[in-house]
């Protein structure tokens, strides 16, 4: 069964668990026959709002939660993780070796997801999108063409952190 794991992380992402559930985004992750969906979506459950009729989720089965400390559980079983733009969930996914689309809440004060995000999908390690590119994203299948983090260097993203920092 290919499966796409999205998570928010400890807080909460209403944009990113809107467009996860709605028809556009299902319809393209069913053309990319993809027929499950996992979303933990933290403190945004009131947001979390899958579609009501069967036909309006294209297939895909769409399971959910609010937080686990399981996470790596779900990333290895799935094909395709979609996360927020958190250090820790990206280094999650990329150390996991999956494809993965990142999405970057413009709504926070600073703007280092956005540089993060920017910089790693520079490098062909993820795909970096806003919420409203994510379905997109997902339709274009340009994640299975991404080039594998490197396990056993945490060199580039330091040097990505120290950049960062430095300003």
């Amino acid at each position: 069964m290919s499966v796409v794991y999205v998570t928010v992380g400890s807080t909460g992402f209403d944009d990113l668990v809107s467009v996860v559930c709605s028809r556009l985004f299902l319809q393209n992750l069913a053309s990319r026959r993809f027929q499950q969906l996992i979303v933990q979506y933290g403190s945004s459950e009131d947001v979390f709002m899958p579609p009501a009729a069967e036909s309006d989720t294209f297939g895909v089965e769409i399971k959910s939660f609010d937080y686990t400390s399981c996470t790596q559980r779900f990333i290895d079983q799935a094909d395709l993780v979609i996360c927020h733009a958190g250090t820790g969930s990206i280094l999650e996914a990329l150390h996991s070796r999956k494809p993965t689309i990142v999405v970057v809440n413009r709504g926070l004060m600073d703007n280092h997801q956005s540089e993060i995000a920017a910089e790693l999908s520079g490098r062909g390690y993820l795909i970096a999108a806003d919420p409203d590119g994510l379905a997109e994203a997902v339709a274009s299948g340009a994640y299975t063409k991404l080039t594998p983090y490197p396990n056993a260097d945490p060199q580039p993203i330091g040097e990505i952190l120290d950049e960062e920092t430095m300003v």
